[in-house]
């Protein structure tokens, strides 16, 4: 009898609002309730739990939207509390900036906190310091490396393999395309952007390995009613502008066809504590 290992989706949602990072955002219609809605939906339709990273702007203000995310069994992480890169941060801005979002998620009645996740994944050589200030506050593990060149940020060297960080935190990378192809396999604009092919290519790779794959999405991903606005990470570009409204409707039927090849999405967490132990593979 074949034994096939078991796939673990490692799902994410980094709740933000974009709007916040605006100058005239008020102006525009409030969409991450609604999106954040959408995703509960699909993952309670799976009956599958998965992990959001949380800014604390978002727990202040949607304080109701974090406890329905609690009540359904999912796993709540730190992602800052104003979406400021780690690089535009020092080490004691980011202490006060964490406390922060940690006290506004346990005040929207989030019980523990063990994951962190950087804005944009801003943490690369340069703000390595990070993971002190984590470690000082007691997270398990932290998933803020985009292991590659990027145009925003990269840590290329880090490499792909989960690593623990001074033998107390994990730090796991996102997953990208296998081999030599740099992007992310499972991640908001790519498996917008990118043909499902791929994708399908890239899960069957990891899967057949027994390897998790990790994801990141945000609530305009799945967002196709959005009204067209520049993103603020965008940098005035109409192109990169373009290619965040791109293939929204998309989203959730490719994750549908996903979990339908056997990925069962798990939070974080679980699989930290379930898969990875001290010195099982490479420390930094």
């Amino acid at each position: 009898m074949t034994h096939h290992p078991k796939k673990y989706f490692l799902f994410s949602v980094d709740l933000e609002d974009v709007r916040h990072r605006m100058f005239d955002g008020h102006r525009y219609e409030e969409r991450v309730p609604p999106m954040t809605e959408r995703y509960l939906q699909f993952l309670d339709r799976n009956k599958m739990k998965a992990t959001f990273f949380i800014v604390g702007d978002v727990a202040k203000r949607y304080p109701q939207l974090v406890r329905s995310i609690v009540q359904a069994g999912h796993e709540v992480g730190c992602h800052t509390n104003t979406h400021i890169p780690l690089t535009q941060q020092t080490r004691e801005s980011f202490r006060a900036d964490l406390d922060e979002n940690m006290e506004l998620l346990f005040n929207a009645g989030v019980k523990a906190l063990y994951g962190f996740r950087a804005p944009v994944f801003s943490l690369t050589e340069k703000t390595e310091w990070a993971y002190d200030v984590l470690i000082e506050l007691g997270f398990t593990y932290s998933s803020s490396v985009l292991p590659a060149k990027n145009p925003l940020h990269g840590w290329e060297k880090f490499g792909r393999d989960f690593k623990l960080i001074q033998n107390t935190l994990w730090e796991l990378p996102i997953t990208l395309y296998p081999k030599y192809f740099s992007l992310p396999c499972a991640g908001g604009v790519y498996l917008r952007m990118l043909p499902f092919w791929m994708t399908k290519k890239a899960f069957a790779y990891y899967g057949n390995r027994g390897l998790p794959v990790l994801s990141y999405f945000h609530p305009y991903d799945i967002d196709s009613e959005e009204k067209p606005f520049m993103f603020p990470d965008a940098n005035n570009s109409r192109i990169f502008n373009q290619l965040m409204y791109i293939n929204r409707k998309s989203v959730l039927k490719k994750l549908e066809k996903i979990i339908r090849t056997g990925w069962e999405i798990i939070p974080y967490h679980d699989y930290v504590m379930q898969h990875l132990e001290v010195n099982t593979v490479k420390t930094i």
